[in-house]
């Protein structure tokens, strides 16, 4: 894992200097030069660390858009084996993915969609690297808004409905080009965030506990007034059997708002972030002031709090590979409201009711949790040492 992180920083490093390094001529530089430059994102490493997708983003002023195309490159050879694999003009293709065998990748894009990148719903794609034309495998009425590969490669899972309805589908990878998504959840509100289980059976996502029609009456029908802090339903934490279908609610706290989870790796735990249920201290710009943390245990459905503050802000949970170790990070005083830099928090997760150690209490900037060594006894992030960006650990 560290060599392909490794491996991923001295790649885009090298693309991000690709366009200067052409030019001879030296002069400072411009904001119409920012504005211009072709930008490298959605970078996402070959399963075997050896290539490397990601998407450029062009600037078209005639059309006061960006569009955005896919590209391949050697993460050993570098910037001179960059390859473009799309070639759509006014058009969007996003989030290439690979499939887990390397064999090929999928990617959202509005390629069929009328109108010139102006936000014409997206279908999915399936594409080889070495070569050959995209193949549509969605044919979705609504578009397709994010997607997912089971961890064993069995499935291909993507999210489509009307929105605040958006609902589950899934294909059977082995037969992507010709098979139809079938629907795998079924709800009045529609999925928020999915992750998979380890084993590739079980999907976990959020969801309201319901769907406002006299809302989507009012939007349909032109009604523009802006509503404050709008009553919404709550949502909570459910689980799916890809198989079957069969769906099972995993928490129901009526005063807790499931905003946010996160997954261990071996399945064991859930982190979620809880919002309150106050209508004021929801959907504003400072809601997550007015969150906490929680820690679920997958095999019992037993909730345990890990925080109880107010305006203090924590980030997700994050699981250390071994799932040995939860951590978090918030300000460097936990009991009220405070401009500190942020602190780790650790914990052995299977420490109920245990307290949290706190890590880089003397480090004069914000600590965070980026991702943690393959032994989970580093945590690496992110920082900000004078006008650059250093990794720490």
């Amino acid at each position: 894992m560290m060599a392909r992180i490794s491996m991923t920083l001295v790649a885009l490093g090298a693309l991000a200097a690709q366009g200067t390094a052409q030019s001879t001529s030296q002069r400072p530089m411009t904001w119409m030069d920012v504005q211009e430059m072709a930008r490298p994102g959605s970078w996402e490493p070959s399963p075997d660390g050896r290539l490397m997708l990601y998407t450029v983003s062009t600037p078209d002023w005639e059309d006061a858009k960006s569009f955005s195309d896919i590209h391949v490159v050697s993460m050993r050879d570098g910037v001179p084996s960059s390859r473009r694999l799309t070639f759509t003009e006014k058009k969007n293709e996003t989030n290439p993915t690979w499939s887990p065998d390397g064999r090929f990748f999928v990617f959202a894009s509005d390629r069929d969609a009328g109108g010139n990148g102006d936000g014409g719903r997206n279908q999915l794609y399936m594409m080889r690297h070495d070569g050959g034309e995209a193949r549509r495998i969605t044919d979705a009425k609504e578009g397709v808004t994010t997607f997912s590969f089971s961890p064993g490669g069995e499935w291909l899972v993507y999210r489509s409905g009307p929105s605040g309805q958006e609902q589950l589908y899934r294909l059977p990878v082995a037969d992507l080009g010709d098979a139809e998504g079938q629907k795998v959840t079924d709800g009045s509100g529609g999925v928020d965030e999915f992750e998979w289980s380890p084993d590739g059976a079980l999907i976990y996502f959020n969801r309201p506990d319901s769907f406002d029609e006299d809302n989507k009456k009012r939007r349909d029908e032109g009604f523009t007034v802006d509503v404050k802090n709008m009553v919404t339903p709550l949502s909570h934490l459910w689980v799916v059997d890809v198989a079957s279908g069969d769906e099972r609610q995993l928490t129901h706290d009526s005063d807790v708002d499931v905003v946010s989870f996160t997954v261990s790796r071996d399945g064991r735990w859930i982190g979620f972030t809880g919002g309150s249920s106050e209508r004021y201290e929801r959907n504003i710009t400072m809601a997550r002031l007015y969150t906490d943390l929680f820690l679920l245990e997958t095999a019992t459905g037993e909730v345990e709090r890990l925080t109880r503050n107010h305006e203090v802000p924590e980030s997700n949970a994050s699981f250390s590979p071994d799932g040995r170790w939860i951590a978090f990070s918030a300000p460097d005083d936990m009991e009220r409201y405070s401009m500190t830099e942020d602190r780790v928090y650790i914990r052995d997760v299977s420490d109920r009711g245990g307290a949290f150690r706190k890590l880089a209490a003397d480090f004069d900037n914000s600590a965070r949790v980026d991702f943690w060594s393959e032994d989970g006894g580093t945590i690496y992030f992110t920082a900000g040492v004078k006008v650059t960006t250093q990794l720490h650990a």
